[in-house]
């Protein structure tokens, strides 16, 4: 690697991270989670706001792949966080609330995305009009689970009935949407000679599951003075590994991460997610920049602006409308009910991952992806001020809290 490349990563590097830095502040200022301010800073520094030629200036192309490295480092740290924060105990107690919100929260959108993608968007079909109205659905049922629990720590709403319900609705959808994605791609990524690979899966999360989870549980119950940072080692470098074979069996590199985290013991999670917090800070950065390096909104011609405003349209109705209706059928209160959908409708950085590995195998091309990332932002954004709305702000949140002892969730 050349001595100017490297000169251009490194400042390009400590301006990423300061950028998101200071956008994420901005944005919580504002009352809206950090994420909003850090995808804002990706899609500044892309094509729409610097243009093209002052983007390509300050992130040359031949460093691009660079920062993707570093990018992908991030998301694997992040995924593993994702699947870290499922916490089992909090789907003890309302089962059947969770399971008809959580439902209804995912099928609902992921149906009206489908109809979309054939009704609206088929002037952007590639190859496979099955997987491209498949993911377009997925794209659209999404819900951030680790955007949401910061959303309710930082309202204070962790330990309230409504904090438990998102939560594990949240999870049970974030589940069902890697599963949706991974079947998508499985059916739509090239390279038919190599689909053998995908049959490595079900063994891979055995192995997962019978070996490595129970090594990992019995390392951790170890006394010796240097367990939690053996713990953190296993924490990372596990994440990367697991990653890594995903992406060779033909998946995705955020299902072995993600996967990883939902197995790895919590006995020292504070320590592990502090650790692994301070890694991804320094690359996930990256990331937003990656994904906001594609976003040309000036690409969008008259007949996108429509075909946006129907993606956002049936996005809204179908993640507030089905989780609402859903909600209310099992008794839950008109406005607790109404809380609910808006939490179940904050998409922010898992949307982004997925909208960016629909777009890096060739699902959608980079107009569809911008006008998408529009409406992960717009429905992220409308969380805090829906919530006021229903009447959730730091002072009146106690209407929510139960009587009913809660279930610890730690924040990301």
């Amino acid at each position: 690697m050349p001595s100017n490349q490297i000169v251009f990563l490194l400042l390009d590097l400590v301006l990423i991270a300061a950028a998101a830095r200071v956008l994420g502040r901005v944005a919580e200022r504002l009352g809206q989670p950090a994420v909003i301010g850090e995808i804002a800073a990706g899609i500044i520094a892309g094509p729409t706001i610097l243009g093209a030629h002052l983007s390509g200036m300050v992130f040359p192309q031949d460093i691009r792949s660079y920062l993707s490295a570093f990018a992908n480092v991030g998301v694997m740290i992040f995924m593993f966080l994702a699947g870290l924060e499922i916490d089992r105990g909090s789907f003890n107690g309302n089962r059947r609330v969770i399971g008809a919100v959580s439902l209804s929260a995912y099928v609902v959108p992921f149906v009206l995305g489908c109809i979309v993608a054939v009704a609206v968007l088929s002037r952007h079909e590639r190859d496979n009009q099955l997987s491209f109205a498949l993911f377009i659905g997925c794209a659209l049922a999404v819900t951030a689970f680790p955007v949401l629990a910061r959303i309710l720590h930082d309202r204070g709403l962790m330990g309230s009935r409504i904090g438990q319900l998102s939560l594990a609705s949240a999870a049970i959808d974030d589940i069902l949407a890697w599963t949706v994605l991974a079947i998508v791609i499985g059916v739509a990524r090239p390279g038919a000679n190599e689909q053998w690979r995908l049959l490595l899966f079900v063994p891979l999360v055995a192995a997962m599951w019978w070996i490595a989870r129970p090594l990992l549980a019995r390392i951790g119950r170890s006394t010796a003075p240097t367990t939690v940072n053996t713990m953190i080692f296993l924490a990372v470098s596990g994440a990367l590994l697991w990653g890594a074979a995903t992406e060779w069996i033909g998946l995705h590199l955020i299902f072995g991460a993600f996967l990883f985290g939902v197995i790895f013991p919590r006995g020292h999670r504070p320590a592990v997610e502090t650790g692994a917090q301070l890694l991804s800070s320094v690359f996930l950065p990256a990331f937003f920049v990656i994904a906001g390096l594609q976003v040309d909104l000036s690409s969008i011609d008259r007949a996108g602006i429509g075909e946006m405003l129907a993606i956002l349209l049936a996005a809204l109705l179908g993640k507030l409308g089905g989780t609402y209706l859903a909600a209310r059928a099992t008794g839950i209160e008109r406005k607790e009910a109404g809380a609910l959908a808006s939490l179940m409708n904050t998409r922010g950085l898992t949307e982004l991952i997925i909208l960016n590995v629909g777009l890096s195998i060739g699902l959608i091309g980079g107009q569809l992806y911008s006008m998408l990332v529009v409406m992960a932002l717009v429905t992220t954004a409308m969380t805090s001020p829906m919530l006021k709305l229903f009447g959730v702000t730091s002072q009146e949140r106690q209407f929510l809290v139960q009587a009913a002892e809660p279930t610890k969730v730690v924040a990301s």
